[in-house]
């Protein structure tokens, strides 16, 4: 078989496809960023680290040593987790967290089991890889269930992965459910990788939680400065681990990319300093927008039931399923908003949601104004389309 085969996802030329048709007018819920950059700051210091010395050179493998001294404090008060320098790795962002991972504890036909709808990068790797994806749906609310987790684990399968705050589904997952798959996790020998790039992203009197808390021994977290800390562009992450992987994962991070940006850890290492007070400043901005798009969602779901979704409460992400449409799929439901009403969302097959239509709504990029307006848009398209029938 090429090794092209094994990349199924659809999600890259869906984007392209897209982005062909974006105006000057067009607003942009498609893509799951923050709108604000990192700390002035934390900027501000970085020009006085061009030329320094070692800037130019590789870090260690596994990152700056101050950076990871910084991380496992940050862990241990925000987290819960106990991670000593061994347990921690920086990444050039948490995609590359998880191809770390993946790599040091599956072979080719080994199992992963991913929830669907999945976050599209973690199946396209596992493919990549040779390691089949095993999926296991949530409920109605995108809540994940023990119990069928349980049933899909087999003697080929090496991990279970969940993602909280969640993308594509905005779901935060409940503490107790987390430890429930962690204990699953435990009991059978295998990893529970936890996907936390939102984890600072959570509204109203919803908190995160990390399995990783007690769990140290099998759990892998991944988090992301792209997100927390408005940085994407700069590429870090990081993750924590059982210390009995950080040979094997330092093998992976040296043939992969040796080390992330020299500059890029000064300025998360700077980030760190100012702390997450920085991100709750533009939380309620946010919470905004959130409350915005719900409202404009809600209409539509009391008008005929023309969609449904469930409150998102953490992330940047609402996903309604479109009801009552059998001859559009997500994919072409996405293209005629952006084509013909200057709106762009982001259909659901690239998330593994074949059972029905969906879109990913973002309002993480999107000032509360610019919400209004395009949600504005998207209601209009959506009544439109389908009560026309076109």
């Amino acid at each position: 078989m090429h090794p092209s085969k094994r990349i199924v996802s659809i999600q890259p030329a869906i984007m392209q496809e897209l982005q062909q048709y974006f105006t000057p007018r067009t607003i942009s819920f498609a893509q799951g960023v923050p709108f604000f950059p990192p700390p002035g700051e934390a900027l501000s210091s970085m020009k006085g680290r061009i030329g320094e010395h070692g800037s130019h050179n590789y870090s260690p493998d596994a990152g700056l040593p101050e950076l990871r001294e910084a991380l496992s404090e940050k862990l241990k008060k925000e987290n819960g987790i106990c991670a000593t320098s061994n347990q921690i790795m920086v990444t050039a962002g948490a995609n590359q967290g998880f191809v770390n991972a993946v790599l040091s504890i599956a072979d080719i036909g080994d199992e992963i089991i991913l929830l669907r709808p999945y976050y599209f990068n973690h199946e396209m790797a596992l493919r990549m890889f040779g390691i089949t994806p095993v999926l296991v749906d949530v409920d109605e609310e995108y809540q994940p269930v023990p119990d069928a987790i349980r049933e899909a684990i087999t003697e080929r399968t090496r991990a279970v992965i969940t993602v909280s705050p969640n993308n594509p589904t905005g779901a935060v997952y409940e503490p107790d459910t987390l430890k429930h798959i962690n204990t699953i996790c435990h009991d059978h020998g295998i990893y529970h990788i936890s996907d936390e790039p939102y984890e600072y992203f959570t509204f109203g009197d919803t908190n995160h939680y990390s399995p990783g808390a007690g769990g140290e021994e099998h759990t892998i977290t991944l988090h992301s400065f792209s997100k927390t800390f408005g940085m994407p562009g700069w590429r870090i992450g990081y993750m924590s681990y059982p210390e009995h992987l950080h040979d094997p994962l330092l093998k992976v991070q040296d043939t992969v990319v040796i080390c992330p940006s020299v500059m890029g850890q000064f300025l998360a290492r700077e980030c760190l300093r100012i702390g997450r007070k920085y991100v709750d400043t533009f939380l309620c901005v946010m919470d905004e927008s959130r409350r915005v798009m719900l409202s404009h969602l809600r209409e539509l779901e009391g008008l005929d039931q023309i969609i449904s979704v469930p409150e998102t409460t953490g992330g940047f992400y609402f996903y309604p399923r479109v009801k009552g449409i059998s001859t559009l799929s997500g994919r072409e439901l996405a293209v005629r908003l952006v084509k013909e009403y200057d709106v762009a969302v982001v259909p659901g097959e690239p998330f593994g949601s074949t059972d029905g239509c969906y879109l990913r709504l973002s309002f993480g990029n999107v000032l509360p104004d610019a919400t209004e307006e395009g949600m504005k848009r998207f209601s209009r398209g959506i009544r439109e389309i389908l009560f026309n029938n076109i």
